[in-house]
């Protein structure tokens, strides 16, 4: 039902005539006949009538006056509390292969949010894919995405944030190298950076770029060993830790080692080097236009805060 044909109906109850209610809501005469027309065949019943010539109201016109009045009060009533609903509600937009380093840092957050901010609720969905970069952001793919920096790379050299992002330190974390069982190092004890001289890297995209952005590997010939870096099209984590990496090497965050099994996997080895440790120091980026709205700025600050305060305990 057309609330604006129930609210013309409410009028001309008011004037019980054609011309001043149409003079009143501001259309035309044929108008507001059609539109009441209208009315009466989705109601079923005959609203207006007519005595002597002029316009009356029927039994069910007048009893419409209270049902319309309270139908248009409902509507009102709904549009209102949606609209402040709609001002309370933020839909965070995270990649799967971001998930192991926020999960608690999102959920804590929100869970600090609405305890402060009751009204306030925060959804949470996720997109598969390898997301991890300001492009996810700008393009509006993913609301937060989680960026890595080698841990060698000094702050003033690692490569300034796009044109429109921010973001935090979340964490540094341990990448352990991954071999399955056709690489001939598999069974060796303890395994030197020199000992990957001619090693194939295959990455994950995203992972890739970063790797070549933060030279690791000229870290590497540093150590004596050349290696290369490659990548494929995998469309997550899950895709990656069953991919036959035959005699090249990948790489496993920490948190993941135990998330996908690995370390109950007998054909999988994953493992530090003895002489050169791939710590990552995890920054959490956002969109500035993700900050600028108010629940979007809100979730920021609290995920800065309980970051700042982990990295705070660590010290």
């Amino acid at each position: 039902m057309d609330t604006r044909y129930v609210k013309e109906f409410l009028t001309f109850a008011e004037e019980m005539n054609y011309s001043a209610a149409a003079k009143k809501l501001y259309i035309t005469r044929p108008t507001l006949t059609d539109h009441l027309r209208e009315l009466e065949e989705e109601l079923g019943c005959e609203l207006v009538g007519k005595c002597q010539g002029k316009a009356v109201l029927t039994p069910a016109g007048r009893h419409f006056i209270q049902t319309g009045s309270r139908l248009l009060d409902t509507v009102q009533a709904i549009a209102d509390e949606y609209r402040g609903f709609a001002d309370n509600v933020l839909t965070v937009t995270v990649a799967q292969t971001n998930l192991p380093w926020i999960e608690t840092i999102l959920y804590r957050a929100r869970h600090a949010i609405q305890e402060r901010y009751p009204e306030k609720c925060i959804d949470i969905e996720t997109v598969t894919g390898p997301f991890s970069t300001s492009e996810a952001l700008l393009d509006g793919t993913n609301d937060i995405v989680i960026a890595g920096y080698k841990s060698y790379v000094p702050q003033e050299e690692r490569v300034e944030l796009a044109l429109g992002v921010q973001g935090f330190k979340l964490c540094t974390e341990e990448i352990k190298l991954l071999m399955t069982q056709d690489n001939p190092l598999f069974n060796k004890p303890s395994i030197a950076a020199c000992d990957l001289d001619g090693a194939v890297f295959m990455l994950p995209p995203d992972i890739y770029r970063g790797y070549l952005r933060d030279g690791v590997d000229e870290r590497f010939l540093e150590q004596g060993a050349r290696i290369t870096l490659r990548t494929m099209d995998f469309s997550d984590h899950f895709e990656y830790f069953v991919y036959d990496f035959q005699d090249m090497l990948g790489i496993v965050p920490t948190t993941l080692i135990s998330r996908f099994g690995i370390d109950e996997r007998k054909e999988c080895r994953a493992f530090s080097l003895a002489d050169m440790k791939l710590n990552t120091d995890f920054y959490a980026l956002f969109s500035d236009a993700f900050v600028a709205s108010e629940n979007g700025a809100l979730l920021a600050c609290e995920m800065k805060r309980l970051a700042e305060a982990s990295l705070a305990e660590m010290l």
